[in-house]
């Protein structure tokens, strides 16, 4: 019977060893699964992470790219219409930007289109993570991007100027429209009847401005572009090109309230128009490559219809235009339409306009420096030159983008 129940300890007892043999293995497995799974995991997790770097490394890439393509500083040193230059801001030779295993490349292509006006390109961006053998990666993405144009509007304000616009008097000017100075903006009195009453927005580019002195500072506003060119030859076509200038003496005029000169007439030299004088324009303009000088007690009347305004004609924004100073002192009325003075190039600003005893304008002023004495009147128009626009400056667009 003893033996009986020894044999019976014994058996359970190698069962039991057994069972323990069973289960340690079972769990050495389980734990060796569990460190191989982590491990898996953790190498997937760190490969993602680099992956991921990696891609947005390749985006900080694009994003540079389209930054130098479209800087002003690059725009100026490079001719984007020229053989795509453009695209030679990275040069072959450049460090790779980021660190020494965190960076990425980027190349500029021509994308297989030769139209100097219309240039299109490829940037090609690759990120890369150099971290180890289970944390590398690399992403790349290539985008395609066209030149674009901004579209500006071309007379925003009732007087634009280069440098001062002086206001002058008390009641002062009537000026409704917005106005702008590139430097500064002045009245005296400073604290008048004008400075109180004047209903629009003033903003200037310096640090003086009497109308409003928290708007300045500015970005400084471009000058809407003349073609003289365009219209002298205009002017030749329809015989109306005057050479020596042309001075107007008391009793003297060039058309008649019944029957006023019409179109686009080019003066090469000055216009002066002396006390006693008249001037009578409808639907066009006087362009003078000299000074402009409307005495006191000269008409003067431009007049240009609705109709006459083409907003895909520039030209027709046009009043009176001078490459020197324009001086209007009668009691002259100007509508509708852009008074400017402008040199040669269509661009530069020296000149002034000054406006006296009562003179109106019913659209723009631009000129280097604008006084407006007592009691005249400038009125930017609520419809009419402001349709004009222009192209801004260009710029590159994205116009697809995809990872290869």
């Amino acid at each position: 019977m003893k033996e009986n129940y020894r044999i019976t300890i014994s058996n359970q007892n190698g069962m039991a060893l057994m069972a323990t043999i069973i289960l340690v293995f079972a769990i050495v497995s389980i734990g060796v699964a569990l460190l191989t799974m982590t491990n898996s995991d953790t190498q997937l997790s760190t490969l993602q992470r680099a992956s991921n770097k990696a891609f947005y490394l390749a985006e900080a890439g694009i994003e540079e790219a389209f930054w130098k393509l479209n800087s002003s500083i690059i725009n100026k040193e490079l001719d984007i219409k020229s053989e795509y230059s453009i695209a030679k801001w990275w040069s072959s030779n450049q460090i790779p930007p980021g660190t020494a295993i965190e960076y990425y490349q980027v190349t500029i292509e021509d994308d297989g289109v030769n139209d100097e006006n219309d240039p299109k390109i490829k940037i090609f961006s690759k990120g890369f993570v150099d971290d180890g053998k289970y944390s590398s990666g690399m992403r790349e993405v290539v985008v395609t991007a066209e030149v674009s144009y901004r579209i500006e509007t071309m007379y925003d304000y009732a007087i634009l100027s280069d440098k001062i616009i002086l206001f002058q008097g008390d009641p002062g000017p009537d000026v409704v429209g917005d106005v702008h100075s590139n430097d500064d903006i002045l009245c005296s009195p400073p604290d008048g009847t004008f400075v109180n009453n004047y209903p629009g927005t003033a903003t200037s580019s310096g640090d003086t401005n009497d109308l409003n002195t928290e708007n300045v500072g500015i970005e400084p506003k471009p000058i809407p572009e003349v073609k003289y060119t365009r219209l002298k030859d205009k002017s030749d076509a329809a015989g109306n090109t005057i050479t020596g200038g042309k001075i107007l003496d008391n009793g003297e005029s060039w058309g008649t309230e019944e029957n006023p000169i019409t179109g686009i007439h080019f003066i090469e030299g000055d216009l002066e128009a002396k006390n006693g004088s008249q001037i009578w324009l409808e639907n066009g303009a006087i362009i003078v490559t000299g000074n402009v000088d409307v005495k006191k007690g000269a008409i003067f009347e431009i007049h240009n219809d609705d109709d006459y305004i083409d907003p895909t004609d520039p030209d027709t924004a046009l009043c009176l235009v001078a490459q020197g100073n324009i001086k209007i002192y009668a009691k002259a009325t100007i509508e509708k339409g852009v008074v400017q003075s402008v040199l040669a190039d269509g661009v530069t600003t020296e000149g002034f306009i000054e406006l006296k005893n009562g003179a109106e304008v019913t659209g723009s002023l631009i000129a280097n420096t604008v006084y407006l004495r007592n009691k005249t009147t400038v009125n930017y128009p609520p419809s009419g030159i402001n349709e004009f626009t222009r192209k801004g400056d260009p710029f590159f667009v994205m116009t697809s983008w995809r990872e290869i």
